[in-house]
């Protein structure tokens, strides 16, 4: 196996141990974030630190009650031994019980918790570890969480001097405690951020985060339909709307220290409107090497698909018939040329419940049909008329 790692040398070489140990702590902290070289990572501590004959070390999660356990990363076990750990002595053999008093961080040796005698009757040597010559154990407590423990487990025959292993773990322990937490705090990290993407990716409308200079922090996956559609122009990741108006609207928000917010209609090419929401947030700031980082300053929404019908339209027909907000959306999309059964599947709601719907609509604004309703929508005058 390739080592770039230094062997510790026979005898007790001081520079030449914390120049191992050095080297070690490295791989540790590269696979904070590469989690698939903890593998090479162990196996590079077996090589360094271990006696002849100790070859295998593995990371687990183990609790004894319910018997469980689940490997983090492992190097030099033989086919099926995980799954045969996992099913049968996961929790329930003496080493694991045993250890589950020792605090987070403590390198405990298994001759200081039970002679290598005593634990030659058990069956999980007899029936398991035996054929490898496996009775001895030298590990690092490094978490616990929910009734498990996480350990980090060197095996081997017991006969071999370990004193070198114990004293190089000793400290490596905090490292690798440090870097698993690290590390499931990236996990954790990239889970929420996420699904908060995938959120707004589902979401009907164009969600934009902005910097105080309109640079795009971040944008869903609806955000390109809008610059096809001529609302908004995204040259070198820099927000702007298409219509001078609405980004003299844009910049005002952003300046001004009343205004929490503000909704407009932005205009596209062939005059199409979309309307847009915008809010400005308390300013967000994360401190980094050398300074802090700025966050976003304004979230802007942008209507549900280019070229929607207005809000202030879908309000203008509400108020001149009092019908519902639900009935002025429908009437609104009919006049727009849409079937019940497309309008029905986009709303994710029954076919039955938008002709419901529609006969409120002919009540309230006496029409008898979708024509003759599309007819009284068109000789509606026009906002600011009366």
């Amino acid at each position: 196996m390739p080592n770039d790692v230094p062997i510790f040398a026979p005898g007790h070489n001081q520079p030449a141990e914390w120049e191992t140990l050095n080297a070690l702590i490295g791989l540790i902290y590269d696979s904070v974030l590469q989690p698939e070289r903890w593998n090479d990572t162990l196996a590079r501590i077996t090589g360094a630190l271990c006696p002849l004959s100790w070859e295998a070390a593995f990371i687990l999660w183990e609790g004894s009650n319910p018997p469980r356990a689940r490997f983090v990363a492992a190097t030099g076990l033989a086919a099926g031994v995980q799954e045969i750990y996992t099913a049968v002595y996961a929790g329930n053999h003496p080493w694991s019980r045993k250890l589950m008093r020792y605090g987070n961080g403590s390198v405990v040796d298994s001759n200081d918790i039970m002679t290598r005698e005593e634990f030659a009757q058990s069956a999980f040597f007899q029936n398991f570890l035996a054929p490898w010559g496996i009775d001895r154990l030298v590990c690092v407590l490094l978490d616990r969480r929910g009734g498990e423990r996480l350990g980090l487990m060197l095996p081997g025959p017991g006969d071999r001097d370990v004193e070198t292993l114990k004293r190089g773990l000793r400290v490596l322990a905090p490292h690798i405690q440090r870097a698993m937490r690290i590390s499931d705090r990236i996990a954790s990290l990239e889970l929420a951020v996420g699904a908060a993407r995938a959120a707004a990716d589902v979401a009907p409308f164009a969600i934009f985060s902005l910097d105080d200079q309109l640079n795009i922090l971040a944008a869903n996956s609806r955000a390109g339909q809008y610059e096809a559609a001529g609302v908004i122009h995204l040259a070198q990741d820099r927000f702007a709307f298409a219509h001078p108006a609405s980004q003299k609207k844009l910049l005002g928000l952003l300046h001004s220290q009343d205004s929490a917010g503000l909704a407009f209609q932005a205009v596209g090419k062939s005059g199409i409107e979309c309307p847009v929401l915008v809010a400005r947030i308390s300013p967000q700031a994360a401190q980094q090497i050398g300074g802090f980082s700025a966050g976003a300053s304004l979230i802007v929404t942008l209507g549900s698909a280019p070229g929607e019908t207005p809000v202030v339209e879908i309000d203008r027909v509400a108020q001149w018939f009092a019908l519902t907000p639900a009935e002025a959306r429908l009437a609104v999309a009919l006049a727009a040329g849409q079937s019940l059964q497309s309008y029905a599947a986009l709303r994710a709601v029954s076919l039955n419940a938008v002709r419901f719907l529609l006969k409120g609509i002919f009540r309230k604004t006496g029409a008898s049909s979708q024509a003759q309703l599309v007819a009284l929508l068109a000789r509606l005058p026009a906002a600011g008329e009366s």
